[in-house]
């Protein structure tokens, strides 16, 4: 029988409980004046995470903010009125925090914090270890790892994206110039490719919407996804429009204000415009269930969870029939009926 190591991440987890129980402390502090929030991370995850800053800067009014993110997650929380400062790398972290919150963090920021010793620290590991097996929705994680650190009773909020002025002139320069008025917003991609739902599909989805509800179809995306979304709106026979590259993530933040509706695969921009508590479609394959699931009343989560689920999401066990190909167009404009028909 072959002994199973543990992984990276687990070996990661095990370091920060362990220097939790040695080295910090975790009950909240007579005088915080500087907290530091490790989110080392991607986009959905950061979305999933902006209520923490919310919630520790109202517990600790007087202290400044400051959140350290990868370097292309920045653009998404710099119109935050909660966060006073932004670090997008380790070396940065040169300076003591009387409160490190580590939500998502390396074996460099570990030892950041075994270097600069805060008065107070909490990790995201102590809250998966505690529910392995049966892991919380992402949100709900990140409220739990600094729930020590607020006062008792302290309610759990949802998260909330900002956006600027001038993100606001961009995104309303575009749809004034282009005559778009009702909004739906579609994301055909995804970081891999077992979370892509048939392109054709979106096609038929996409002419429905239109059709049916008179919507002006949007597809968002970076700029390595605009191959296959023009492979989609080479299949309508109507006028849409491809915003993929265009805007930042403030901006596309901004530009999910504005939309009617949303469908897109399991991906970043789904949990930006979750934030929003938009009218939308989740199209989920072999993501974990529930752990980044849209909650709020006008959200519809279409996942055929497998006995394979999870897997790595790079080697599908069954390559002919994948779960995210097994959700049925029709499936869909169901789906799409029962959220706008009033």
């Amino acid at each position: 029988m072959r002994l199973k190591l543990p992984g990276s991440e687990q070996l990661l987890f095990a370091a920060n409980i362990l220097a939790g129980n040695l080295f910090f402390g975790s009950k909240p502090a007579a005088s915080v004046v500087s907290i530091l929030v490790v989110k080392w991370d991607e986009i959905g995850d950061m979305a999933a995470c902006t209520h923490v800053f919310e919630l520790l800067k109202t517990e600790y009014p007087g202290a400044t903010l400051h959140v350290l993110c990868k370097p292309f997650v920045a653009g998404m929380i710099t119109s935050d009125p909660y966060v006073d400062g932004i670090l997008t790398d380790v070396s940065e972290w040169n300076k003591p925090y009387d409160l490190v919150a580590e939500l998502r963090g390396t074996w460099k920021t570990l030892f950041r914090s075994l270097r600069f010793r805060p008065k107070m620290r909490c990790s995201r590991a102590l809250v998966r270890w505690q529910n392995k097996g049966q892991q919380l929705h992402e949100t709900e994680t990140n409220f739990e790892a600094i729930r020590p650190l607020l006062k008792a009773g302290a309610q759990f909020i949802a998260p909330r994206l900002y956006f600027s002025d001038s993100d606001q002139q961009v995104v309303d320069a575009f749809l004034t110039s282009r005559n778009i008025n009702r909004i739906a917003l579609i994301h055909a991609g995804a970081r891999r490719k077992l979370r892509q739902w048939n392109p054709e599909r979106f096609a038929l989805a996409a002419t429905y919407l239109h059709k049916q509800y008179g919507m002006d179809i949007v597809f968002i995306g970076s700029e390595d996804e605009q191959a296959d979304i023009k492979r989609i709106m080479n299949d309508l026979a109507f006028m849409s429009h491809d915003a993929s590259g265009l805007f930042t993530l403030s901006q596309l933040a901004c530009l999910c204000s504005r939309a009617n509706f949303y469908l897109g695969n399991e991906s970043g921009p789904l949990q930006i415009a979750c934030a929003f508590q938009l009218p939308l479609i989740a199209l989920f394959g072999p993501g974990v269930p529930e752990v980044f699931y849209p909650r709020h009343k006008r959200a519809v989560v279409l996942h055929h969870i497998l006995p394979c689920n999870p897997c790595d999401q790079i080697h599908c066990v069954q390559p002919s029939d994948p779960c995210i190909s097994r959700i049925q167009t029709a499936d869909v404009l169901i789906r799409i009926d029962e959220i706008l028909q009033p």
